[in-house]
């Protein structure tokens, strides 16, 4: 005897399952991995008093999700707001580019920045005023903000650009004589001509004004140190903000990765960032992120996303996305703090 609401046998040949029809193939899972997962509350789904039958049963999966992401992220926004790390969320489907996944049970959640300049800052002034008081000081520092950075969506910083400096310039060359002279025997001219014509961004040249650690820096001195080193109000408060950077990501709930972010899952690299970190003004590492955007615009294959985030259309998948979300954005405040402390905004 058959159970109450069970589905009859069919033939071998047909799929037992029920699909709901709806307007494309992103926002009917969407929506019921929302309702899942809480995002869309019942307030969201009774009718305002006195409205209309049309608005009442018009209501498309699509304007509901809008309603249910915009209050979410809105009050995370808030809950968490930043002075120039302003970004907006969009939900959409990407076509399979080699990121491997389906398009039917995953909804991109991208971020985007508000505003027309990317924020950029110079951090020499800071850092050097850290090392003035404690060698090592500034570098350890710059060691967590660089950690920090990598837990947000795509910047361009110190890091990254000598990275990019390997590939465009240095070409693997083992140093600048060998360098110089493979550019020269690549344009069939003398290296005389090379060195007297040509703008060439040596490694003399790229650290000629930056210190190398500032590209790799790392935690060269302890906490006890620093701490016994930075008595005065401006080191304190920078270290207060590395201590509560350091609380926020070892906390046991903590989950966030650097590979969980970056709009590269999508497939496509990005000509937008978070911001923009330079050890000064105007500065060679500056030129080389100039050198990698233009590279990458005129490629074509590239997005306006600084970050892509591949989303299962489940309970977990979106609750998963939330809490990483929600960890992002509290180690962007504490990210911003910092950088306004050792920076200067230009």
């Amino acid at each position: 005897m058959n159970a109450p609401l069970a589905l009859p046998l069919f033939a071998p040949d047909v799929p037992m399952h029920y699909t709901i029809p709806g307007i494309d193939t992103l926002t009917v899972p969407l929506t019921i991995a929302l309702l899942e997962a809480d995002v869309i509350s019942n307030a969201m789904l009774r009718a305002p008093r006195n409205a209309l039958l049309v608005d009442v049963f018009g209501e498309t999966e699509k304007r509901l999700c809008e309603r249910a992401l915009a209050h979410w992220w809105t009050c995370l926004i808030r809950a968490n707001s930043c002075k120039f790390f302003r970004w907006e969320l969009h939900v959409q489907q990407l076509e399979n580019d080699g990121h491997g996944h389906d398009m039917t049970t995953t909804a991109w959640f991208c971020f985007n920045r508000m505003g027309d300049e990317i924020p950029r800052f110079a951090l020499s002034r800071g850092i050097e005023r850290l090392e003035a008081t404690l060698e090592g000081f500034g570098q350890t520092v710059l060691a967590v903000l660089r950690e920090a950075t990598n837990l947000l969506p795509d910047s361009f910083t110190p890091w990254v650009a000598v990275g990019w400096a390997e590939w465009l310039h240095w070409d693997n060359s083992g140093d600048d004589k060998e360098m110089i002279e493979d550019f020269a025997e690549m344009n069939g001219i003398t290296v005389e001509n090379a060195l007297a014509n040509y703008d060439l961004i040596t490694r003399a040249k790229f650290f000629d004004n930056v210190p190398e650690w500032v590209c790799r820096p790392r935690q060269v001195v302890s906490r006890a140190a620093i701490g016994a080193a930075g008595t005065g109000d401006f080191e304190r408060r920078v270290i207060d903000v590395c201590d509560a950077l350091h609380a926020l990501v070892h906390r046991p709930d903590f989950v966030l990765e650097p590979m969980d972010k970056g709009a590269y899952r999508c497939g496509h690299d990005t000509i937008d960032g978070a911001m923009v970190l330079l050890w000064n003004e105007g500065d060679v590492i500056g030129q080389v992120i100039d050198d990698y955007l233009e590279q990458v615009g005129n490629a074509g294959d590239y997005c306006e996303f600084i970050d892509a985030n591949p989303v299962p259309m489940t309970v977990a998948g979106i609750r998963e996305f939330q809490i990483r979300t929600e960890q992002t954005l509290q180690v962007a405040v504490l990210t911003e703090k910092l950088i306004l402390l050792l920076g200067e905004k230009f």
